[in-house]
């Protein structure tokens, strides 16, 4: 009898845990989520009687999708460019739409052995925010002019859709003004 209850329990157990497990992946398969990416992403959306709150994002979307290659403190390593000199490409004529292209289109150049990824896939309020952080964060030569306009959402959507390749992004990188 002794035998027969552990046997029991045992196949009850058992039978649970694969019941937990199958409800487990059943939720899982159906990517069961509380909030969906553009309703997150809408928070930080410019609104008719708000400012766009950047700041959260672009330090999040930098750890995220730009840190690994571009350093904790935008040094770059080896391969990698620090991102220091992004507010001297801002402000060279072009270089706001080339620094937008850069990143939804990537880049190819001879001057690093590692292509820059192209970064489409974030939503232009995402990629503003990393833009605006590359700019206000890193770099202690040639910060942008305070009167200097930061990226909006608009300006990344602007620039989609142009289909250009790393080479023709690389091929338009315009020169920073001289000090």
């Amino acid at each position: 009898m002794r035998h027969f209850l552990a046997n029991v329990a045992t196949y009850t157990i058992a039978a649970l845990l694969l019941v937990g497990a199958a409800l487990f992946g059943w939720l899982r398969s159906a990517q069961l989520a509380l909030s969906d990416e553009p309703t997150l992403l809408a928070r930080y959306e410019p609104a008719p009687a708000h400012e766009f709150r950047w700041a959260e994002l672009g330090r999040s979307s930098y750890v995220r999708n730009c840190r690994n290659c571009h350093g904790a403190a935008g040094e770059g390593w080896d391969q990698y460019p620090g991102v220091g000199h992004t507010a001297a490409l801002v402000a060279a004529p072009g270089g706001r739409e080339y620094v937008i292209d850069l990143h939804l289109y990537g880049l190819t150049s001879g001057r690093w052995r590692a292509p820059m990824p192209p970064m489409g896939h974030l939503a232009d309020v995402e990629l503003a925010a990393v833009l605006n952080h590359l700019l206000t964060h890193f770099g202690s030569e040639r910060r942008l002019p305070a009167d200097a306009p930061l990226y909006l959402p608009a300006d990344v959507a602007a620039r989609r859709g142009l289909e250009l390749s790393p080479a023709q992004v690389n091929a338009r990188r315009p020169l920073p003004p001289r000090r």
